[in-house]
């Protein structure tokens, strides 16, 4: 009677899982044994490992940065608040004037959709930038930045950099979008940069 429901099952189970057959079966290999001697070892050779860590930073003793007097060092390649250029070439007709055309090509590069660009006409007797066309806006969302730097590397004039200033929040999501006038402006505070060895 047992073996007859038992190869009853099996047959019920094989029509409603084709798939499954006996070929298919895999055996799971097992780690060690956790109990016993090499358990012991293991559990004592991983808490040897993790205290290295941490005795390692004891007689370092604390390291505390006075934040809003002393700003914490950053590396030369952060990638911090937006900024757009002018040119800065002394006795040169394109002398102060803006570097972005206007291309848009930040904005397709950018992947959170955070930069809006609005194109407008150079007019001949008050160029706002070296090209036929200028950004006449210019916006970066920063509450959706990534901080990737896609626009940078994009930029064919190097017209948008990112600086190393990264203290820019806000209480408003408005606030967080920075317009042209905004991104134009030297920011009011740098971030020291990391010595080579730091």
């Amino acid at each position: 009677m047992e073996a007859k429901l038992n190869t009853e099952g099996i047959e019920a189970m094989n029509r409603e899982f084709p798939y499954l057959n006996e070929g298919d079966v895999v055996e799971v290999q097992r780690g060690p044994d956790p109990g016993g001697t090499g358990g012991a070892y293991r559990i004592f050779g991983a808490t040897l490992k993790g205290l290295r860590t941490t005795l390692a930073r004891v007689f370092e003793g604390p390291m505390t940065i006075q934040y809003p007097e002393e700003k914490t060092p950053v590396y030369p390649r952060f990638r911090g608040r937006h900024k757009l250029h002018r040119f800065e070439d002394e006795g040169s007709e394109t002398m102060g004037l803006e570097k972005c055309v206007g291309c848009s090509l930040c904005a397709a590069a950018c992947p959170a959709d955070c930069i809006r660009v609005v194109a407008a006409e150079n007019d001949l007797d008050n160029r706002v930038s070296a090209g036929e066309r200028y950004a006449e806006v210019y916006e970066i969302n920063l509450s959706r930045c990534i901080f990737c730097g896609y626009c940078e590397v994009a930029c064919p004039f190097d017209a948008i950099t990112m600086g190393h200033e990264y203290e820019m929040s806000d209480y408003n999501r408005s606030d967080l979008i920075f317009t042209k006038e905004m991104l134009l402006a030297e920011p009011i505070d740098r971030a020291p940069l990391r010595r080579e060895g730091e």
